[in-house]
């Protein structure tokens, strides 16, 4: 207490006598106060909730209250107030009870002076501040052990120690908690620990104890428990030795953390990682794969052109026709393999181009047959009603979905069984938006509403059977990416089944139908026009020129066989139209187009076996006019150059 502060003093005292003389020991204390008076317990609990009071001192027998009874409800309802007990039994029992019971000191009436109140006063003060820390670290300390807990729960977190004489334990409740007990229900021992240690993992357990307890250096070790018999969870121990000087004991002491979701975790990066990886070769390998057969597939399909387009007998136009339409099967096929990583990983991108309908539903047609005529199923393909000159959508996909579904219904069905397709085209009045629609009837049996729900759903096989190609999910394979490219391409497919008429399978795709252009009329070139090929591969050098030249008597072509040599050629000659090859030894034909723009707005139509939405792109920023994918059939190849011809001309 400072000297200098003066302090509020409650006295509550019935006795005059006993007062006036308080009064006169106060005087002498050298305490520096002001003295308020009560003579009653329930005057004194007014003037304790009125006024400020900092400490109390109390008679034990008041008129209104009598007995240790006093000083019990008083503290009661002020435990906040430091109290000095005045008593006039000469009893010290009676004092240290009320010590205990929460007051600061008591004084026997009669028996003290001015100097031992002062002195009473002062410590009673100063000990009841003493207590307020104490409490206050106290409930800092309990707070601080909570969150101590709550962390180390958080955290998977506890302690341990061992007396390394007996090898018994104590654990802190989340090392209970991690061996899968509730806290304090064992009393637990190395030979428990070990007894939960994986046997791969007890001999490396065994040894870290043994290096702990013998060298006194801090040692940790990460290893998995077995924890119900069943339950794997990896841990990390720590343990270091520790002299307790108090009671001359030697404890090893540690902590044990669960990192069970970490491994876990970090076992799903790796195996992201390897799969990432893994996905990305695979990927590369289709992209390659799909590089060197479609070059030479470009070949062929140029090739059977120029043999069509010879005269030859009856026989042999049969021949090439069977040719052309093996040839468009094998295309197909070659789709499906290249595509099927990509519809796996939901990477597979829609390329829009113009389609003639004609002659698109018409390759559809001859290739139906061949599946049909294979297996005996036979199939009547109709087209209702108008179809436009041109659409634009995705030729492969479309085909694709059609050969997939009609696949799938013929392996389904009995020999001799009878597959109606229709074909119509459904137009938005003036708009170009429209839908190129497909209707497929099959007698085969009424199917559930279970099955039909299975089929819709049939694109979560792709994946499945990425990884395990058995035998059962490839019979729904084909129905799988029917439904995987008609999401692609934003369609939609019904399922219609009946025990009497069979099982219909309509399926709708939206396209942008193509108005004519009207800036040139017909086929064909009629004036001269000079035309580059940038080509390395020497079978497309000669089928490309060959198809070019047979196309018109006006088209010349000269050959460049790499992006360098083109760019020299067209700085030196100049030409009406470039065909570049994209993929090229030397100078690729990206950068040969980059090259050429800086000099010339010539168009430049790209040929590439790598078919892409990024390598569309990469086309666009080098300033390609039009792009072709091979293999393409040569009615694509002059539409594009008749479109080029357009923009010559304007």
């Amino acid at each position: 207490m400072n000297p200098g502060t003066k302090i509020n003093l409650l006295l509550i005292e019935d006795n005059p006598g006993d007062v006036n003389l308080i009064k006169i020991q106060l005087s002498e204390s050298s305490v520096r106060h002001e003295l308020l008076l009560a003579n009653n317990f329930f005057d004194g609990s007014d003037i304790c909730t009125n006024k400020e009071v900092d400490l109390v001192l109390l008679d034990l027998s008041l008129p209104d209250s009598t007995g240790f009874k006093t000083l019990s409800t008083f503290l009661a309802k002020f435990p906040k107030l430091p109290v000095i007990v005045l008593t006039g039994v000469n009893n010290e029992i009676v004092g240290n009870q009320a010590v205990k019971a929460g007051a600061q000191d008591f004084l026997v009436k009669g028996q003290f002076d001015g100097k031992l109140l002062g002195r009473s006063i002062r410590y009673s003060l100063h000990r009841y501040k003493t207590q307020i820390k104490l409490e206050e670290t106290a409930k800092t300390l309990a707070m601080s052990e909570k969150r101590f807990v709550e962390a180390q729960e958080m955290a998977n977190f506890g302690n341990w120690e061992m007396d390394i004489v007996s090898n018994e334990m104590k654990w802190t409740n989340e090392v209970f908690r991690i061996f899968g007990f509730h806290p304090n229900s064992i009393s637990p021992s190395l030979s428990d620990y070990i007894s939960y240690v994986h046997l791969e993992d007890r001999t490396k357990v065994e040894s870290f104890f043994e290096l702990a307890t013998k060298d006194g250096k801090q040692h940790k070790l990460e290893h998995r428990l077995v924890i119900e018999g069943r339950n794997i969870r990896h841990v990390i121990i720590q343990a270091k030795v520790n002299f307790e000087e108090i009671n001359g004991k030697i404890l090893l002491v540690g902590a044990l953390q669960d990192i069970t979701e970490r491994k876990i975790s970090e076992q799903l990066i790796v195996e992201k990682n390897y799969n990432q990886k893994t996905s990305k070769i695979k990927e590369e390998v289709l992209t390659d794969l799909g590089f060197h057969i479609r070059t030479p597939l470009s070949s062929i399909i140029n090739l059977t052109y120029l043999l069509e387009n010879v005269q030859a007998a009856d026989q042999q136009k049969e021949y090439i026709d069977g040719l052309k339409t093996s040839v468009d099967d094998l295309s197909l096929m070659i789709d499906n393999l290249l595509n099927f990583s990509f519809l796996v990983a939901d990477k597979i991108e829609v390329e829009n181009q113009e389609i003639k309908l004609d002659s698109f539903l018409g390759s559809i047609d001859r290739l139906l047959k061949i599946k049909s005529d294979n297996l005996k199923v036979k199939i009547n393909y109709l087209i209702e009603g108008e179809v436009p000159e041109k659409i634009k959508s995705d030729a492969d996909k479309l085909t694709q979905i059609v050969i997939n579904l009609a696949s799938y219904l013929i392996q389904n069905s009995k020999e001799g069984a009878k597959i109606n397709i229709k074909t119509t085209f459904h137009s938005e009045l003036d708009s170009d938006q429209s839908s190129l629609n497909f209707q497929f009837e099959t007698p085969s049996t009424e199917l559930t509403d279970v099955e039909i729900s299975d089929l819709l759903n049939s694109e979560s096989l792709l994946e499945k059977y990425y990884e395990n190609p058995d035998k059962e999910l490839k019979k729904a394979l084909g129905f799988a990416i029917v439904m995987k490219l008609i999401k692609v391409l934003n369609g939609t497919l019904e399922i219609d089944s009946k025990a009497v008429s069979g099982t219909t399978y309509n399926w709708s795709i939206p396209v942008s139908k193509i108005r004519k252009r009207n800036a040139f009329v017909g086929e064909k070139p009629d004036l001269p026009i000079k035309i580059l090929l940038v080509e390395d591969h020497f079978l497309n050098q000669i089928a490309t020129k060959k198809v070019l030249t047979t196309w018109s008597k006006y088209v010349s072509v000269d050959i460049a066989e790499n992006g360098l040599v083109g760019v020299e050629k067209f700085r030196e000659h100049g030409y009406d139209i470039i065909l570049m090859d994209l993929q090229m030894p030397i100078m690729g034909g990206i950068e040969a187009s980059s090259k050429i723009r800086e000099i010339s707005s010539v168009p430049i139509i790209a040929l590439t076996a790598h078919s892409s939405k990024q390598e569309s792109e990469n086309c666009q920023k080098a300033g390609i006019n039009e792009y072709l994918s091979k293999p393409f059939r040569p009615e694509d190849l002059y539409e594009k150059i008749m479109g080029a011809i357009v923009l010559i001309e304007s």
